[in-house]
């Protein structure tokens, strides 16, 4: 586990209006994303300025990357903290995390289950590339063909687990939802770069959003039905990586078939 501090300063009179604003955006920025593990805002009082030390916990330095961009090592302001800020400080330092408290028992499983989430599109995944692997270098063209006649396209594949990943996360949320609006195998649009493009970063946003959800889910949480439902929210996540390694492997195939 990683720790990412960063440090600034307001005048005294600002310092109440600044942790609001700071709760709005960066907080607000940082609990969202996937790999996030909790944020610490503290605060200290110097004469007539007022001290902040942002600390935020992360699973590794690609999820930092996630939030920071593709310097991590570089701070993340927002359009009014020139406003606030007596200096925009353009670093920020990371720390690996030896020593801190133990994981809630009730948060352990939903986090477990969220890493191997991560895993499959990220990292080490176990049954082969990961998502991301697999999509790198891909072209429109070749995402839209049917190089098997009687399979799905890669595209297809893409849209399929798009919606599906934010059914699922919706029905995490308390939502009782059926099959996506959009159908279970989304209609593929004009072969373009930009709608490729999109089309994958549709998918990795909501499977960010999805893994940042199970990592939030309590033992209680993982017990109960899930709405609409005739099986438990435990039942669903391992469905989810299941359906997400399978899908993975037609990817793999149809890159080699083409």
């Amino acid at each position: 586990m990683l720790a990412r501090s960063w440090d600034g300063a307001t005048r005294a009179e600002d310092g109440n209006e600044y942790v609001e604003y700071l709760r709005r955006t960066g907080v607000a920025d940082l609990t969202a994303t996937g790999g996030n593990r909790g944020v610490f805002v503290l605060r200290r009082e110097d004469g007539e300025r007022t001290c902040f030390r942002l600390v935020s916990l992360w699973d590794s330095l690609d999820a930092v990357r996630r939030f920071a961009g593709d310097d991590p090592e570089r701070a993340r302001y927002y359009p009014e903290d020139e406003r606030f800020l007596l200096a925009l400080s353009p670093g920020v330092e990371h720390y690996e995390v030896v020593i801190g408290p133990d994981a809630s028992p009730s948060t352990t499983e939903g986090r477990q289950l969220a890493e191997e989430l991560r895993a499959i599109w990220h990292g080490d995944a176990w049954h082969g590339a990961a998502l991301s692997e697999l999509l790198e270098g891909v072209t429109p063209e070749e995402a839209a063909a049917r190089p098997l006649a009687a399979a799905h396209s890669l595209w297809e594949l893409i849209l399929h687990m798009t919606a599906w990943n934010d059914v699922w996360r919706q029905r995490l949320e308390g939502q009782a939802r059926r099959e996506p609006e959009e159908g279970d195998f989304p209609p593929v649009p004009a072969p373009t770069p930009e709608a490729w493009a999109e089309g994958q970063r549709r998918l990795q946003d909501g499977h960010e959003r999805l893994e940042a959800r199970v990592a939030r889910l309590t033992a209680t949480e993982l017990d109960a039905t899930v709405p609409g439902c005739e099986y438990d929210a435990r039942f669903l996540v391992r469905g989810v990586i299941r359906h997400t390694v399978y899908h993975s492997g037609q990817i793999a195939l149809l890159k080699k078939a083409a």
